[in-house]
């Protein structure tokens, strides 16, 4: 029989009985125990002896090493952020209430949102067209697919477009738009162009 499955066996012959005594303990040393935590001890020492084995598989060995995490866990627990922001005020009952209010107070409300994605994206287009007008069509194509393309790499952009000295291209569009194009411009442009919504 492997480690983990005879330390599973003894635990599971023996659960009530361990439960029982490690509510005790918590109760005298001011814990306040907690069943989820006990059983996510059981899971999370049968990971680590699926991973590195069980020295002492004796009924005393298996339940030295379970208490020992369960105390370490019962502890620690004080410590998450869960536990720590945690308000005990509030009931399941009044719960809808309050994440209606939070959810009103800080986030913005669905024009405002739509107004935030259309300015976003009206960005891109801006700087794309300033990019097009401004460079050679190799430049803005290295440009635009280092720009748009998730997690896209100078080497990345070198190996797939097996164009020489692409960075060079990349970082010469950068520096342009960094030194030619002010936020302030694209504000502008962008209130002029949808000038009816505003």
């Amino acid at each position: 029989m492997k480690d983990e499955e005879i330390f599973l066996d003894y635990i599971n012959s023996n659960y009530v009985r361990l439960k029982r005594k490690y509510h005790k303990y918590c109760t005298e040393n001011g814990y306040t125990f907690d069943e989820d935590i006990y059983s996510d001890t059981i899971l999370k020492c049968y990971d680590i002896i699926t991973r590195n084995g069980l020295k002492d598989k004796s009924p005393q060995g298996i339940e030295s090493y379970f208490f020992i995490a369960f105390r370490n866990n019962i502890r620690n627990e004080r410590n998450y952020s869960r536990v720590k922001k945690r308000d005990f005020n509030i009931t399941s009952d009044n719960i809808h209430t309050l994440y209606e209010e939070y959810y009103n107070e800080n986030n913005a409300d669905a024009v405002e949102k739509v107004l935030n994605d259309l300015f976003t994206d009206f960005c891109t287009l801006y700087i794309m067209m300033q990019v097009e007008s401004n460079f050679s069509q190799e430049h803005f194509y290295l440009f635009r697919v280092k720009t748009l393309a998730k997690g896209m790499t100078f080497k990345k952009l070198q190996e797939q477009t097996k164009i020489k000295a692409s960075r060079l291209k990349v970082i010469e569009v950068q520096r342009w738009l960094k030194e030619n194009i002010k936020k302030e411009d694209i504000k502008k442009a962008f209130f002029k162009f949808y000038d009816k919504i505003f």
